[in-house]
């Protein structure tokens, strides 16, 4: 089997997985924090839009928001706030996910939602996100 079809087969058995798992109650011990560079990652926040959740790389559906190693000092700041905003949403909890494929990137692409409501439109109202593919640049650095 090639390594591409190895790659697919292993990302639509974790997929299946999580979305069995998804219809299952969600771990309410969880503590979400942001990932440590030197961390296992398998619950945690990477950045504003990117989380690993049970030993799954997920990106948000629908939003974009700053890089932690940015162009920037801004950028890099607001990227750190998204970072945080991110994990404590999520420790509010996790209360559903749902899968809509997978990015260029091999990460799954979800829309999470929370006690309060979905995560990708609190992260626009919070102004630490953008919606995902505007076609101006993102305005983090001026």
């Amino acid at each position: 089997m090639s390594q591409r079809r190895l790659k697919h087969t292993a990302l639509a058995t974790v997929l299946v997985l999580c979305a069995a798992a998804a219809s299952q109650p969600f771990a309410q011990d969880l503590t979400w924090h942001v990932c440590q560079p030197e961390e296992r990652r398998v619950t945690c926040v990477v950045d504003g839009d990117t989380l690993w959740y049970q030993g799954t790389k997920i990106r948000l559906v629908g939003i974009d928001t700053p890089e932690v190693e940015g162009r920037c000092a801004a950028e890099r700041q607001i990227a750190a706030q998204a970072s945080r905003y991110l994990a404590t949403l999520l420790n509010t909890g996790l209360r559903k996910i749902e899968f809509n494929g997978e990015d260029r990137y091999g990460r799954a692409l979800a829309r999470l939602w929370v006690t309060e409501g979905e995560v990708g439109p609190a992260m626009l109202a919070a102004s630490l996100a953008e919606p995902f593919l505007r076609r101006r640049p993102p305005p983090w650095c001026g």
